[in-house]
């Protein structure tokens, strides 16, 4: 090969190797691009959470879950049986499709999931009360505030509503009427998932401190019948507990009315907190735990039932309790520090088939 066909050559080879670089560079900016792009969509989805609350509130207020336990139904009757706008309600449920509660499996036609089964009312583990609470203006009106409890460490639904939050449904029964049922739902179920995962001894007598209604207390004696219980809840929550209680095991346990934040019941064998510390602030929190260590027999034993912090629920439910009350989910180093300051060694920890998991301790 002569000079000038290698320079021709040797230029060729130089051209490709520049466009190959070129394309590479290209399409890798290309990937970073489309990257970009998807992080920015999800993003963007993050700051519509409040529609999706909304959405599955609105759903589970409808009672569109219900409409469809049967089978498929199409968006004209739906929309026929609920009095909504066909074309918004196929919107709306075309978002719970994006969100695994529906599917539509022809245009226009949809069904349940088995997500949308949990929003149907009476379903095993139904969170339709909860959604529907989720959603109540009260709340959607107080996170708006969440940057007031950053920077106090106290309870945004108080400086927006006026009151707190079971003050304020005190006085609104129909919220008021939304929120009893979303704690039964939970309690029921989550009462099931600790009977399952907590040995309980066969002749214990349990203290439910702050048992509300009642659902776990319910939950425990049925399913051991040698047990013994005691509900301690406000006056007025007692007597709704009464109602639930006295039918079912009412020669097995007792209601009493009172403030945990002053006094609790004596001589329990298991004292239960379930979804009380999360309430509290660290203050309030050692106020309970001391009364409950004053009132608890020498060998008896706490157990402490709240939500776990890692999950995405946890880490959301405890920016939930600081906006709603100033209170906080809280790690097992600083459960075992609260327990200790108050009298009592954190022994061990336990899941459940719930979010709920168990911590016991013993007094010292």
């Amino acid at each position: 090969m002569d000079s000038r066909h290698r320079q021709k050559a040797h230029l060729a080879a130089r051209v490709s190797t520049s466009m190959q670089t070129k394309w590479l560079t290209m399409k890798h900016d290309m990937s970073n691009t489309l990257a970009d792009i998807s992080d920015v969509q999800d993003v963007l989805a993050m700051t519509l959470g409040v529609a999706k609350t909304h959405v599955l509130g609105v759903a589970a207020e409808l009672g569109i879950a219900d409409l469809l336990k049967h089978g498929p139904r199409s968006v004209a009757e739906i929309a026929a049986t609920t009095k909504t706008n066909q074309g918004a309600l196929l919107r709306l449920m075309r978002v719970l499709a994006s969100l695994g509660i529906l599917e539509e499996p022809t245009p226009g036609m949809f069904v349940n999931t088995s997500k949308g089964r949990l929003l149907q009312t009476g379903a095993p583990r139904s969170v339709r009360h909860y959604a529907m609470l989720m959603a109540q203006e009260c709340l959607a009106a107080s996170w708006p505030c969440l940057l007031h409890s950053m920077r106090t460490g106290e309870s945004a639904f108080e400086k927006t509503n006026g009151h707190g939050i079971y003050e304020y449904f005190r006085m609104n029964p129909a919220a008021g009427a939304v929120m009893n049922q979303a704690m039964s739902e939970m309690s029921s179920q989550e009462g099931v998932a600790i009977c399952d995962a907590y040995e309980f001894a066969p002749d214990l007598s349990v203290v439910d401190v702050g048992g509300g209604r009642g659902g776990l207390l319910l939950s425990i004696l049925e399913a051991h019948p040698g047990i013994r219980g005691t509900l301690l809840d406000l006056p007025h929550v007692a007597t709704e507990a009464q109602e639930m209680l006295a039918a079912r095991v009412v020669d097995r346990c007792k209601i009493v009315g009172g403030d945990f934040l002053r006094e609790v019941p004596g001589g329990g064998d298991l004292y239960i907190l379930k979804r009380i510390l999360v309430d509290q602030t660290d203050d309030t929190a050692m106020a309970v735990l001391r009364n409950v260590r004053t009132a608890i027999a020498p060998q008896g034993a706490l157990l402490i039932a709240d939500p776990g912090v890692e999950s995405l629920y946890g880490r959301s439910f405890d920016m939930l309790m600081l906006m709603i009350f100033g209170g906080k989910l809280r790690s097992e180093s600083d459960r075992a520090a609260l327990l200790e300051k108050a009298g009592f060694r954190l022994t061990r920890t336990m899941k459940t088939a719930s979010a709920i998991h168990l911590v016991e301790a013993v007094p010292i």
